[in-house]
């Protein structure tokens, strides 16, 4: 929750302070993506460490490099400063969440994972649905500075909750010191699962983390305060906390393509109808739409990555997983961006639906039912 409450912080506030510094929309998502960046390259290194030296240890030093990150930000205002300082934020991110994943796949067997992951998600998002109201909010009232600091005041929340395993980590949570298969055995051991997985983790995070950055920018363009904005973005994750507990119950008990697949369709529409929207009215319908299918895949992608993972090397494994997923978290503001330049924002909607929908193709005709 601290992470997410962070990081959304900033998803908000960054393309918002960057285009009203007279910057372009490709400039906008290439510093909004940076975070994505940062959680690729911090992948493999996070699923090594965790297997090493267990969960508790990653998720606190992730956490502290998350604050050092916000502090880095608050040193200029410069796109590439905050690039970097987001690069490091969604690294340190990207190791809270995984250590926790990783956690929860060694605790929970398969028939309550699915609960347990949409838990975990669903918890994360209403964290989301602070940090975009405050981005909004901050930025607009206290200026990009203070934004910033408060998304390390935001990660550091979490410290206190990791910091007494980490420093005696009980022997439940360490991991076994003769069970560390190398990484690159891992991956080629389990190679068909990755790819099967991974590829559709990494539409379903293209489209997440570009709606992400598209909705603030869609306020822009409708001169919107930023307050406003924060708000519209923040309506959407209402949604989601309203549905999580679902989407762990359908998963368990029905399957998890039951539940994503109906998830992720609304996901799809909800950006096909942000392409027609002209008014603050169409961006929160839109917005709306989007967070209802957020919500019902909750935990969704944790639990895919978890119902495949070996026993042995489970930290390298969904590390390796997350390479692929984390992709998405560039991939998605970069076709924002790539696309609003060339045709505008409706274009850019289009794109992300349109990606989702190839994702669902994939998701049915070959990743299939992983919960039985």
């Amino acid at each position: 929750m601290a992470a997410s409450l962070g990081m959304s912080t900033l998803l908000v506030a960054l393309p918002i302070f960057i285009v009203s510094e007279g910057h372009g929309y490709t400039v906008a998502a290439l510093v909004a993506g940076a975070g994505g960046c940062g959680a690729t390259v911090a992948a493999i290194p996070v699923g090594w460490c965790t297997d090493r030296w267990g969960p508790a240890r990653v998720g606190a030093g992730s956490l502290l490099c998350m604050v050092g990150a916000a502090l880095v930000m608050t040193l200029g205002v410069e796109p590439l400063l905050l690039g970097v300082g987001h690069l490091l934020f969604g690294g340190g991110a990207l190791g809270v969440m995984l250590s926790r994943q990783s956690d929860l796949t060694r605790r929970i067997p398969i028939r309550l994972r699915g609960r347990a992951m949409s838990l975990m998600g669903g918890t994360m998002r209403f964290s989301v649905l602070l940090g975009t109201a405050a981005g909004g909010l901050l930025v607009d009232y206290l200026g990009a500075r203070a934004t910033f600091l408060a998304a390390g005041a935001g990660a550091a929340i979490g410290l206190p909750a990791v910091l007494p395993w980490a420093i005696g980590e009980p022997t439940e949570v360490l991991v076994e010191r003769t069970r560390r298969p190398r990484f690159l055995k891992v991956v080629r051991q389990n190679k068909r699962r990755l790819l099967s997985v991974g590829l559709f983790g990494a539409a379903a995070m293209t489209v997440r983390e570009g709606r992400m950055v598209l909705l603030p920018l869609v306020g822009v363009s409708l001169n919107l305060r930023p307050a406003t904005i924060g708000l519209l973005v923040a309506a959407g994750y209402t949604a989601d906390l309203v549905l999580f507990p679902i989407s762990g119950a359908v998963m368990d008990r029905i399957g998890r393509l039951a539940a994503m697949v109906p998830a992720y369709g609304l996901l799809a529409l909800g950006l096909f109808g942000l392409s027609f929207a002209d008014s603050a009215t169409g961006v929160l319908i839109a917005g709306l739409i989007m967070g209802l299918g957020n919500g019902l895949s909750a935990g969704s992608l944790f639990t895919l990555g978890s119902d495949v993972a070996p026993e042995e090397g489970t930290g390298s494994f969904l590390s390796a997983v997350s390479v692929l997923t984390d992709s998405g978290r560039l991939l998605g503001p970069l076709l924002v961006g790539l696309a609003a330049g060339q045709w505008g924002l409706n274009a850019a909607a289009v794109v992300l639906g349109a990606s989702m929908l190839l994702g669902l193709l994939w998701l049915g005709t070959v990743v299939g039912e992983t919960g039985k």
